[in-house]
């Protein structure tokens, strides 16, 4: 595995740098006042601000559920696209996924990875060997978007700061996720303000996140179903390009939630299934 070029070198060289159908015209426009529409539509909140904020932390609760994930980051006119699969605990904050990388991350095609709020842990798919670890706090967006994906504890964290420091949020429409009936809010969230609203240590990786990325206002689509639960976040990310590039990076990272309540296994590696000096 590549391990420099995902997780030591060029993730942390690079980081230190929406669909929804409409429901009926006179729900729409009476919106704001907590309208929804027949059927299955999920209940339009009467403050958007509040809705997601607390979805954020509401979500926290899950417990466990399967998560869909991707992340495309755009360069000096280069595309690449990582995506993958897993499971997450929102109880004990740790999850697992196969993540398909493109040939410059490993020539592998896939790898493993653990993600826990302070450490990530790679090894190439299907691979009994030890495990790569990489301290989150030695990254420069906090592992934000440094394994590839967003792990679910950060996007939930991230609602916090919704609608903060001049940002708003609005009603999009009705859609689904993985046939679930959600309402779809979009809007930007400021990272400093969900910095700061956080608990250790995710307060401390979305604070170095918000120092790396070039904007703190990040454009987001979340889409909540009628408990206020996020089965779906995107956000929209800008660093500035590693030298000798000039310009931005542009990213844009997918989660999604489904199977709430499955079953999860995912636990860091023992000690003794770790490389040495990692």
């Amino acid at each position: 595995m590549k391990r420099g070029v995902h997780g030591t070198r060029t993730r942390s060289r690079t980081i230190s740098r929406a669909w929804c159908a409409t429901l009926a015209a006179g729900c729409a426009l009476a919106a704001a006042s907590g309208c929804s529409s027949p059927g299955t539509a999920v209940t339009v909140a009467a403050d958007p601000v509040a809705a997601v904020r607390q979805a954020g932390s509401a979500s926290g609760h899950i417990g466990t559920a399967a998560i869909a994930t991707s992340v495309t980051m755009t360069a000096d006119g280069k595309t690449e696209q990582f995506s993958g699969t897993g499971s997450y605990d929102f109880t004990k904050q740790v999850g697992s996924i196969i993540l398909t990388v493109p040939p410059d991350v490993s020539a592998h095609g896939t790898l493993d990875e653990i993600v826990t709020p302070s450490t990530l842990y790679m090894r190439p798919d299907g691979d009994t060997g030890k495990w790569v670890k990489v301290d989150s706090a030695k990254l420069a967006d906090g592992d934000l978007i440094s394994a590839g994906y967003t792990s679910p504890a950060l996007a939930f964290a991230m609602l916090a700061g919704a609608g903060a420091a001049g940002g708003s949020v609005g009603y999009a429409g009705q859609d689904t996720v993985y046939n679930v009936p959600v309402a779809h809010y979009t809007g930007t969230l400021n990272l400093a303000a969900a910095a700061a609203a956080a608990s250790a240590p995710v307060n401390t990786a979305l604070a170095d996140a918000s120092r790396s990325f070039s904007k703190q206002s990040v454009p987001f689509d979340v889409y909540l179903d009628a408990q206020g639960r996020v089965l779906r976040f995107i956000a929209h990310f800008e660093f500035p390009a590693p030298a000798p590039q000039k310009g931005e990076v542009s990213i844009v990272s997918s989660t999604d939630l489904y199977d709430i309540g499955k079953p999860v296994t995912a636990s860091a590696p023992a000690t003794a299934d770790v490389l040495a000096g990692n």
